[in-house]
């Protein structure tokens, strides 16, 4: 229902004018900058959020910061007509405050489906007025997507796959069902070990549940890797030492929107990721 309302709401926002050559356009997500960039519409943002750095040119772009903290002041210092974010943009008060002053907010979603990139790129085509790229763009994602699946098909031994969400050396979950790691593992052609463990969306772990889970290579984020110092540090986690993944010291590092967000690349990240369970086929 939540999505259904999402998109109703911006069908109304566009149906009212929202399109035009003067936009001024706010992206608060990583994925939307992604997707406003591959239109050719860049110029058309004056400002982006902190998760926004892809391509490279995005890093060009003004900054406001995390989309969880937004303050409507520094939103509104750059003069926006149109702010696009998803559900993870908080304080809904803030997007409550730009809309009060005739910003447009348009909200996209972030649920955890492969048909989310083709919605999305849809929505944001409409707004920027960039249709006709908008369908190259489609064509060249399904194609991707179905590589990508044909690749999982021919692998011959699905590795059990255990994510890994490092915030720091404290600050420690384990992946499982109903998050984007879960997609991105069982469609690479991967076993979720976190999913068959019981975990459900990111949880704390004890290294009892690790042992358990049997994982047969780490996935982890590059901003994991980061935060617990390098890969000597995520195998010296409680319980990771005695798994086969530890005892091989087998280990998968993606970038964070490459992995977990549902996008443009997403079919080229899937093709990567196959490709890494590929290596350890017995």
């Amino acid at each position: 229902m939540k999505r259904l309302t999402l998109l109703l709401t911006t069908l109304l926002l566009l149906a009212a004018g929202t399109v035009s050559a003067d936009n001024r356009i706010i992206s608060l997500n990583g994925d939307i900058t992604e997707y406003i960039f591959a239109l050719e519409a860049e110029d058309q943002l004056v400002a982006v959020d902190a998760t926004s750095d892809w391509p490279e040119a995005a890093n060009d772009v003004p900054n406001i910061g995390y989309a969880g903290q937004l303050s409507a002041e520094a939103l509104l210092s750059h003069d926006p007509n149109i702010v696009i974010a998803n559900e993870l943009a908080s304080p809904p008060e803030v997007l409550e405050q730009l809309s009060e002053t005739g910003v447009e907010v348009v909200m996209v979603t972030n649920e955890t489906s492969l048909d989310i990139p083709f919605e999305n790129l849809e929505v944001i085509a409409q707004i920027t007025g960039k249709e006709d790229k908008a369908e190259e763009l489609a064509a060249q994602l399904q194609a991707d997507l179905d590589a990508a699946a044909a690749a999982a098909d021919d692998l011959e031994y699905s590795p059990r796959v255990l994510f890994l969400y490092l915030g720091s050396t404290q600050m420690q979950f384990a992946g499982g069902v109903d998050v984007p790691s879960n997609l991105m593992i069982t469609a690479a052609g991967g076993v979720d070990a976190g999913a068959e463990a019981g975990f459900t969306g990111y949880q704390p772990f004890t290294p009892e549940a690790v042992v358990v889970a049997e994982p047969d290579v780490l996935l982890i984020t590059q901003r994991g890797l980061d935060a617990m110092g390098d890969v000597d540090a995520v195998f010296e986690i409680q319980g990771i030492a005695e798994t086969p993944a530890g005892l091989n010291r087998n280990i998968i590092v993606f970038d964070d929107n490459y992995l977990l967000t549902f996008g443009l690349r997403t079919g080229e990240a899937l093709q990567d990721l196959t490709a890494e369970l590929a290596k350890l086929q017995p």
